[in-house]
């Protein structure tokens, strides 16, 4: 294509390493660090991802928190929510990592891959059966709880009914006196003083027939299910039958060593990871990895990093929907391609039209 020729509407592509295309940054790699490195890689390994059938799961809270922080892989969480199983929005542990997340880590000693047992139906229903007993068990706790909380909450309403019904039962009596006081005044204010006298006594003796007693509550509702607290796990003991998984090898946990999509694409995630890059799935923007600046929290991506191997033809069509997707979205294609000699090439392209 030649750039000399843009027009209005022509996809504008700048080849090589240019302004705002990824550079080497300041990770580089953890096992040439030196000692400090070391010593890091050593506590890191206690951190545990497990494998099961191509799928690598990070269960613990604190591993999650270190692996964004101090070594740049953020994963995406796909675990549902108690209160909220059906939506999707706002999602908890555990962390699902990419393929090439996983290797990664394995790779630089940051974690420990595991392959996770697989269940034993026989012990299935036990499990249901336990874990609804403790349901139950927690159930009846909070019931006595939410109970006792309401009893507290009524009998300090009663008394302040009985201090403001004192209250209106005294003013009442003033009231009273005042009138009584004024029977010099003829006999018709005295009738009327004694019409209102009689008025008060009897409003006095319904407020004091009303007032209520102090005691136990009657007819209390019982705690609904759906306001019962869920206790949330933060962390997943490593099973005692897991074994440690070798990414080199292909099994039926890991079927993607050897493969030439995932090594293409590994190559590439790993020269973007050490420049300083944070990366994601990038499915749904027609890419194979998002690529931020920074942490996906704070940042948003900047480029939609596709993988193209060194020999592979390139439609047309695609190039161009992927160029103006890429524009309407506000980020800039990548077209990465990794070369024989470790490098990998990186075309930035965009969607340019005249003014």
């Amino acid at each position: 294509m030649d750039a000399g020729a843009q027009g209005a509407g022509t996809p504008a592509v700048c080849l090589g390493l240019g302004a705002g295309t990824p550079q080497r940054g300041d990770r580089g790699r953890p096992e040439d660090a030196g000692p400090q490195a070391a010593e890091d890689r050593s506590q890191w390994r206690m951190l545990v991802v497990e494998v099961a059938n191509g799928r690598s799961l990070v269960w613990g809270a604190e591993a999650v928190q270190a692996l964004r922080e101090r070594l740049g892989v953020g994963g995406r969480t796909v675990g549902a929510l108690p209160r909220g199983p059906r939506q999707n929005s706002r999602l908890g542990l555990p962390l699902l990592l990419m393929p090439e997340e996983a290797r990664l880590l394995a790779e630089i000693g940051a974690v420990t891959l595991v392959s996770a047992p697989r269940p034993d139906p026989r012990e299935h229903s036990l499990a249901v059966a336990s874990y609804k007993r403790h349901q139950e068990q927690g159930f009846q706790e909070q019931s006595a709880l939410a109970a006792e909380a309401r009893e507290t909450r009524r009998q300090e309403l009663l008394g302040k009914i009985a201090e403001g019904q004192a209250a209106k039962k005294q003013k009442l009596q003033q009231d009273s006196a005042t009138c009584e006081s004024q029977e010099a005044s003829g006999n018709q204010a005295a009738g009327e003083n004694g019409a209102s006298a009689s008025q008060a006594s009897g409003e006095q003796q319904e407020a004091g027939s009303s007032s209520p007693q102090p005691g136990p509550s009657d007819g209390v509702a019982p705690l609904p299910r759906s306001a019962m607290l869920v206790q949330l796990a933060t962390a997943r003991p490593r099973p005692i039958k897991a074994r440690p998984l070798d990414w080199r090898v292909q099994s039926k946990d890991w079927p993607h060593a050897g493969r030439p999509v995932h090594e293409l694409r590994y190559s590439i995630y790993r020269d973007l990871w050490e420049r300083g890059f944070f990366l994601s799935a990038a499915g749904k923007f027609g890419g194979d990895f998002l690529v931020y600046p920074g942490d996906p929290l704070r940042f948003h991506a900047h480029y939609i990093a596709q993988c193209w191997a060194p020999g592979d033809p390139i439609p047309l069509q695609d190039l161009v929907s992927a160029g103006r997707l890429g524009t309407s979205v506000r980020k800039t294609l990548l077209l990465c391609s990794p070369q024989s000699d470790g490098k990998v090439v990186y075309t930035s392209l965009q969607w340019a039209s005249l003014q």
